[in-house]
């Protein structure tokens, strides 16, 4: 899978199965309705991706990637409202809410997936108590932790109500305002 024909075709998958994913929830993804979708065998699928674990763990890691490379790529990367802002500019497609609402489903009812995720939102911890360490410098690492978990709480809480249009009865721009406000108070304690 190393050549660039096995790349783009993992990446194919990848993008297939989040389609799936968005467009027909949980209920409808399998590897076999992958396949389908590519117009592949299943064994193919499975030759990139050995099992559905192994593929939703690669579409998490994808992900996680891309926020990272895209956090790290912005001019003014690194303080914590740029982090905040970042995240809540992720959140505005509306197919990104979608396909971590399935991913959450996903992961509530099967181990495997609930460890995929568990190690996603660890690397995604970890970001943000970087950010935390530089905008609040003398924290205790405790501290830090329990603050990260609560401004990825707050994120990942919101969007729930920004993936659906029409579901906030007030200006995006207003709660993003009131989101950073929010999440620099708990940085600051």
């Amino acid at each position: 899978m190393k050549s660039a024909k096995g790349k783009k075709r993992a990446e194919e998958i990848l993008d297939a199965a989040t389609q799936i994913l968005v467009e027909e929830g949980y209920g409808g993804f399998s590897m076999r309705r992958v396949a389908e979708a590519l117009s592949m065998r299943l064994s193919n699928v499975q030759y990139y991706f050995g099992g559905p674990g192994e593929l939703l763990s690669a579409l998490f890691d994808r992900a996680l990637e891309r926020s990272i490379t895209a956090f790290k790529s912005r001019p003014a990367q690194g303080s914590l409202e740029d982090l905040i802002r970042f995240i809540l500019d992720e959140q505005q497609p509306q197919e990104y809410c979608l396909m971590f609402w399935e991913l959450w489903a996903l992961a509530a009812r099967d181990e495997e997936i609930n460890a995929v995720m568990a190690r996603y939102y660890a690397q995604y911890q970890k970001q943000i108590e970087y950010v935390l360490s530089k905008a609040v410098p003398g924290l205790a690492p405790g501290a830090r932790r329990r603050r990260a978990v609560l401004i990825m709480s707050l994120m990942e809480g919101l969007s729930l109500f920004r993936g659906v249009e029409g579901r906030l009865d007030m200006p995006a721009r207003q709660l993003d305002k009131d989101v950073v406000e929010a999440v620099t108070r708990i940085a600051a304690g």
